[in-house]
């Protein structure tokens, strides 16, 4: 996750920080762009102070893809698999855990659902999207350790075929005028994991 410029900052600056990020968030929903021009009129501050916490746009909407993605590591990434939970019935839950989230946030639409029209918004969802498949890889080699998946699997690339698949998954379901209902896109993703990763 990131550690934040904002770890630096007093609880003011904290709130002042947060709060430009949810009226960047706002925009990018209304908009589908940023503009600091805009946020900072519709956060009720200048300009200037908004670049007291970001330096210029392409900070300001990579910490917003970034705070996204932190919310998102949270709801889904957990733990591994508990003692006597097979790693397969505990990644079907995750998987359910993720799609719920994408659907559920605003921003999901807007960072995973589709290229993102912010240059700065793509570049920062990749490196999320490689560190999710590092996370699954782990995930994966640690379900092969407890003797739950055959050893023939190669963690990182069952992690790049279900995370990729997924993402794939979601931008369909997302798209505008798509009629693609979130169990539909959580049964494909667990098909999908389920034959690319065999159950011992």
């Amino acid at each position: 996750m990131t550690a934040a410029p904002g770890d630096r900052l007093t609880e003011s600056g904290r709130r002042t920080r947060a709060r430009l990020l949810e009226v960047a968030g706002e925009e990018l929903l209304e908009r589908g762009r940023i503009e600091v021009t805009a946020v900072a009129e519709r956060a009720g501050v200048s300009a200037g102070l908004l670049y007291r916490y970001f330096a210029n746009k392409d900070e300001l909407v990579t910490a917003l893809v970034d705070e996204f993605y932190d919310r998102y590591e949270r709801a889904v990434f957990t733990e591994p698999a508990p003692p006597g939970v097979h790693w397969s019935d505990f990644e079907q839950e995750r998987i359910n855990r993720e799609v719920a989230f994408v659907f559920d946030d605003p921003l999901g639409r807007c960072i995973v659902g589709g290229p993102p029209a912010e240059p700065a918004a793509a570049h920062a969802d990749a490196r999320r999207l490689a560190r999710h498949i590092e996370m699954a890889a782990r995930n994966i080699a640690h379900g092969r350790r407890r003797g739950d998946i055959d050893v023939s699997v190669d963690p990182r690339l069952a992690a790049a075929s279900i995370i990729g698949g997924l993402r794939s998954c979601l931008a369909m379901a997302l798209a505008d005028g798509s009629k693609i209902e979130r169990d539909e896109v959580t049964l494909a993703v667990e098909q999908a994991s389920a034959g690319l990763i065999t159950r011992r």
